[in-house]
């Protein structure tokens, strides 16, 4: 019996002895894999550092948007060097390498034999730019394809058109604020001049659909009785045009904002915000449809041509308007008394073109790319792609 207590007494201990050491020995390993893992988050943090250090390639520190090219290969076409809005544009392809941005107008891959030759990096954004009608681009350029641009090769959208990714109208807002901020002053001052009822200065007769319509319209205005004076190579004075003096220029109370293209989205030019606003002059507006100005325009501050059944009726109510000074004038309420979404466009114009494709770059936007510029730019009414020309009822 004190044998086998005994013999008791030495197996506890050795399995005590056994379970104590195996417990030292594991606890020493587990602070050695643990000292090891944070060695290694050490190294992992150290390298991501050094990386971060090493590799500037973010589109949030690039600031180089790069032109392909000026568009049609004319020195004098396109967007001016220099800074945008916090990024710095240039036509120095050697710049490749280290622009955030990348645009190309649409006549700027005509010389490349492959759809891409040259570098590129992931982080870098294509952009596809115009400011041309479809019209003119099928009918004028003869382009019926964007193929150059399609298969995701492009990342996003610069054009006139709200649904573009990039909203580069041909208006900016320092005319418009200009306006608004002087009121009742700006608009005294413009129609005190007014002495002459309609202005017209163009030079495209006859190239596409929209520029034989725009013209026998106009033709048919002036039967009605519609006093235009018209300029440009259209009429072969353009030269007559320019050597008018500047209380000449500003006497027009209408200018006849005409576009060279019917129902195209959102395609308003100069003819509208700068021939016509932007001079003080109440714009007559063809081209683009009263729901796409009534969206890009000044409350109140046009006359389309679709309210009116024909050429001679609206040219009975511009007559009418040019002897009417308290008519004429409720086309610049807009001035006067801006309601809240001339105030919201005032807002909108302030950032548009480079300087927002700048900011949009420099702000990390979610990348994409378009199967097909083709799809997206074609995407149009007949009316704006046809070459068939209507007749004026």
């Amino acid at each position: 019996m004190q044998l086998f207590t005994k013999w008791s007494v030495f197996v506890i201990f050795i399995l005590s002895a056994t379970v104590t050491t195996m417990y030292i020995y594991s606890t020493e390993v587990l602070k050695k894999n643990i000292a090891s893992k944070f060695r290694s988050l050490r190294r992992i943090s150290s390298s991501k550092k050094q990386l971060t250090n090493i590799i500037p390639n973010t589109s949030s520190n690039r600031t180089y948007i790069l032109f392909w090219g000026h568009p049609w290969s004319v020195p004098t076409e396109g967007f001016l060097e220099g800074n945008m809005g916090g990024c710095t544009g240039t036509y120095d392809r050697s710049k490749l390498p280290v622009a955030g941005a990348v645009v190309f107008h649409y006549t700027n891959l005509d010389r490349e034999t492959t759809p891409w030759k040259h570098y590129r990096d992931p982080e870098q954004i294509f952009v596809f730019y115009s400011r041309e009608s479809p019209s003119y681009v099928i009918h004028g350029d003869h382009r019926h394809a964007m193929t150059e641009f399609d298969n995701h090769f492009i990342n996003w959208t610069m054009t006139y058109r709200t649904d573009s990714d990039v909203f580069a109208p041909y208006f900016q807002s320092k005319v418009m604020n200009k306006i608004i901020e002087e009121g009742r002053k700006w608009i005294d001052n413009k129609l005190a001049k007014k002495k002459k009822v309609a202005l017209w200065v163009v030079s495209n007769c006859a190239l596409l659909r929209g520029s034989k319509m725009r013209m026998k319209y106009t033709d048919a205005l002036v039967e009605a009785g519609l006093p235009v004076d018209r300029f440009g190579r259209c009429f072969n004075n353009k030269n007559e045009f320019e050597k008018l003096s500047a209380d000449d220029v500003e006497a027009y109370k209408f200018y006849l904002a005409f576009e060279n293209a019917q129902y195209c989205k959102d395609y308003m030019t100069e003819k509208f915000w700068y021939n016509a606003i932007g001079a003080g002059r109440v714009p007559v507006v063809w081209g683009p449809s009263k729901k796409d100005v009534e969206k890009l325009a000044p409350t109140g501050s046009f006359i389309h041509t679709d309210d009116f059944k024909s050429p001679a009726d609206l040219a009975k109510y511009l007559l009418y308007l040019d002897s009417n000074d308290t008519a004429y004038r409720e086309y610049f309420k807009w001035v006067e008394n801006p309601d809240e979404k001339t105030l919201e466009l005032a807002k909108t114009y302030v950032l548009t073109g480079s300087h927002r494709l700048c900011k949009m770059m420099l702000s990390n936007r979610e990348r994409k790319s378009l199967p097909s510029v083709s799809e997206f730019f074609y995407n149009e009414t007949t009316n704006c792609t046809s070459s068939k020309e209507d007749a004026i009822k």
